[in-house]
């Protein structure tokens, strides 16, 4: 029976791996992907050896279960951090381990965390990473996970880090963070945070020239990275991407104006409520022909003369006069409308020239240099407010 089915699990990993090949004269087409997860395994374990486990599912079948310095115990009940001490064969557990590759017979894995105590009356906690900031307020903060679910972390759920006296919050809670969470329904009741142990973006190195950028923006989820932590640096800015970019910035307000009638948004998308939002504040503009166009490009004068509108939306920007000439050889390209905002982002470091020494205002502004723009908002405003 074993050498059975040692060898239908083989066949599988076979058949897998030729499903895989191209067909001849074919090109491979790239697919992304989130990298592979943490799997969860509940059940019923005895101690076999020296820091290993044999956990027996509900459905009779069994694995190997290996853990060491690098696994995370934690209670299920209260959050806490435990240890192995005081283990009993037959106790239920939960145990979320890395992918199971081995070939073994019960195949093996190593636990990347232990669930003990596991609550008798509610769920146990579930073991999540964030890969996008949805939205962050007072409120609390809405995010995706890697696995594509959605959840909720209001601003007085209970927060704690693992094994550290760092006081964290839900602000915390930052593409790449790995967490705990105690849920009812898609809110989370009370989460714990892991120690932040590498780089967030699978396609952003820490010394790219606008990494902290990157990571101050999706953390207030101004922008957005993919399911499997892509960022795409590279790519142009969109308007649909624009306007959640100002929706955030401004708190994500309840909306109650009427949806604007853009005759290529009414079918929604999730920039709808950013968009009617922004229309209903003047901060932005359909064109001629009654549309929006959410996916066509920002420019760099687009984006400095949005920044401007919402600055002046607070009661910022230029007062009284202020008129003046910018110090670019390419001046003259900015275009009327947005030269003021260009101005102004110039004057307060929000936008800068290029290396050979032009504006380049009608250029599209990729997603890292948008990011730089936001940040440096960010700061301006945060000068502002502790000197005002």
């Amino acid at each position: 029976m074993k050498k059975k089915r040692m060898g239908a699990l083989l066949g599988l990993v076979l058949c897998a791996a030729l499903l895989a090949v191209p067909a001849a004269g074919a090109e491979a087409e790239p697919v992304a992907s989130a990298p592979l997860g943490p799997v969860l395994l509940d059940g019923t374990v005895k101690q076999t050896g020296e820091k290993t486990l044999l956990l027996t599912k509900e459905d009779g079948s069994q694995v190997i279960v290996g853990y060491g310095e690098t696994t995370y115990i934690v209670d299920a009940t209260d959050g806490v951090a435990t240890n192995m001490t005081g283990l009993k064969d037959g106790e239920s557990m939960r145990v979320y381990v890395d992918p199971i590759m081995a070939l073994s017979e019960p195949p093996q894995a190593r636990a990347v965390i232990i669930l003990r105590n596991l609550p008798k009356d509610a769920k146990a906690p579930t073991y999540h990473q964030v890969a996008a900031v949805d939205t962050v307020n007072e409120s609390g903060i809405a995010l995706t996970t890697r696995e594509g679910k959605q959840m909720t972390v209001p601003f007085d759920a209970k927060t704690s880090p693992y094994l550290t006296k760092n006081i964290v919050t839900y602000r915390d809670l930052i593409p790449g963070t790995w967490f705990l969470a105690w849920s009812s329904g898609a809110e989370v009741t009370r989460a714990v945070l892991f120690a932040y142990d590498g780089l967030p973006f699978t396609d952003v190195e820490k010394s790219y020239w606008a990494y902290d950028s990157i990571l101050s923006v999706t953390s207030r989820g101004l922008l957005r990275c993919d399911s499997t932590l892509a960022f795409r640096p590279g790519d142009a800015l969109t308007r649909a991407e624009l306007v959640k970019a100002l929706y955030q910035l401004a708190g994500s307000p309840v909306v109650i104006q009427s949806i604007p009638g853009f005759e290529d948004v009414q079918d929604g998308g999730d920039y709808l409520n950013a968009l009617t939002w922004a229309v209903g504040n003047k901060l932005v503009n359909g064109y001629s022909d009654n549309t929006f166009r959410p996916n066509e490009v920002v420019s760099r004068q687009q984006l400095a003369a949005f920044l401007y509108r919402w600055e002046q939306h607070r009661g910022g920007g230029f007062q009284g006069a202020w008129m003046f000439l910018l110090d670019y050889p390419d001046r003259d390209s900015i275009s009327e409308y947005a030269y003021e905002g260009v101005a102004w982002c110039v004057t307060n470091n929000i936008l800068s020239g290029r290396a050979d020494g032009t504006l380049a205002p009608n250029a599209s502004v990729t997603r890292a240099a948008a990011s730089a723009m936001l940040e440096r908002y960010l700061t301006y405003q945060a000068n502002a407010r502790s000197s005002g």
